[in-house]
């Protein structure tokens, strides 16, 4: 764990340090005020910075919708596979999806909803007690603003605050989960970036009816090998602060900018130490 917090410095490090020498603008050519916009005076569609959806990785992006746009992001479909020791198990996620308006040119308001999930867990010691749960989730309610950085800039900080409802029954968590997130990005060039994030979640344990708090850095980079295609790699740590342990994963995974305004995405979530789901998943990004 050193090694991702230093990673993780280094990269905090470089998104804060500024270019010796001015360069052109890496996502967006057009030099306007845009903060003259709202929810009521959208951004004019030739104004609007590029698509950069919050997903599929953990890490979310500094960088608001524009205002007055929507955006819609969705795990079209996602396969959770899990083991410890002889108790097993799997959840089907069809259509987890986020949407978001944007308020402001830095603040948008976002809405998170699990649509449908199927929960399947066994334990080979004991095959009759097998448990099957499925229906809708639970709702979040999100909201980010962009605290540094615009359109030209070659970095970017964001805040993200977010409370997650316990509206989803049997297939929900049971309970209120507050959170915050602060990511960031560093443009080294046009093709190529990195990223990272520090987020605190306050979870709810339904078996044992109390909340833990559990801390999750990540550190991600990508790279646009064409108009079309690019590409993530995303490591991610797990702090739980109850049972003063580490986990860590790791997410990979292509992007295809279908158009300016509609991505697609599929990968997998892999683990590196125990206790960490294997996950696969396909889901898609488009504004209007």
């Amino acid at each position: 764990m050193r090694f991702f917090y230093y990673s993780l410095a280094l990269a905090l490090a470089l998104a804060c340090a500024r270019p010796a020498a001015a360069q052109a603008p890496l996502n967006d050519t057009v030099a306007i005020d845009k903060e003259q916009f709202n929810l009521f005076n959208p951004t004019p569609r030739k104004y609007m910075r590029p698509l950069v959806p919050d997903r599929p990785g953990i890490t979310e992006s500094p960088y608001s919708v524009d205002a007055g746009h929507f955006q819609y992001e969705t795990d079209a479909l996602r396969l959770l596979m899990r083991r410890e020791g002889p108790a097993h198990g799997h959840d089907w996620y069809a259509n987890h999806f986020l949407a978001k308006i944007g308020l402001t040119n830095r603040t948008d308001f976002q809405v998170a909803l699990d649509s449908y999930t199927y929960s399947y867990n066994t334990d080979d010691t004991d095959p009759s007690q097998d448990q099957r749960t499925r229906g809708i989730g639970d709702v979040t309610l999100r909201l980010k603003h962009t605290l540094v950085g615009d359109d030209n800039s070659r970095w970017a900080l964001g805040l993200i605050g977010y409370v997650q409802l316990p509206s989803g029954g049997a297939v929900g968590d049971g309970g209120y989960e507050p959170g915050l997130a602060l990511p960031v990005v560093y443009q080294f060039t046009k093709a190529w970036s990195a990223g990272g994030q520090v987020a605190a979640n306050y979870f709810f344990d339904r078996e044992q009816s109390q909340h833990y708090l559990q801390l999750t850095p990540t550190l991600t980079t990508d790279y646009q090998f064409n108009k079309l295609v690019q590409a993530f790699v995303e490591l991610v740590g797990y702090w739980d602060v109850r049972q003063a342990s580490w986990r860590s994963s790791i997410n990979v995974g292509p992007q295809f900018d279908v158009t300016d305004n509609l991505q697609v995405d599929f990968g997998a979530h892999l683990p590196v130490t125990h206790s960490v789901d294997r996950e696969y998943f396909l889901g898609l990004t488009f504004r209007r």
